[in-house]
């Protein structure tokens, strides 16, 4: 209910906002939308990378993670070096 609330109390505001400024109040909202579906398209990215990893056997995953670390230590001690 409380997200029926919210949706209404906009609605409201949306109405007292002089026609001049509608056209300004449609790009933000136009650019917010964009962000969101940019982020969600991003998660679902993220998402199908972490499931390749299930279909690895432990000894593969665990050997991938031993890589990783060494491979950031090294870069870690080049930054230390410079």
């Amino acid at each position: 209910m409380q997200t029926k609330n919210v949706y209404q109390s906009i609605l409201g505001k949306l109405s007292l906002i002089p026609d001049d400024y509608l056209k300004e109040v449609d790009t933000i909202l136009h650019n917010f939308m964009k962000e969101i579906k940019t982020k969600e398209h991003n998660r679902l990215e993220i998402l199908e990378l972490a499931g390749t990893w299930s279909d690895m056997i432990e000894n593969d995953f665990e050997e991938f993670l031993q890589v990783a670390k060494e491979s950031q230590l090294e870069v870690d001690n080049r930054i230390i070096e410079l």
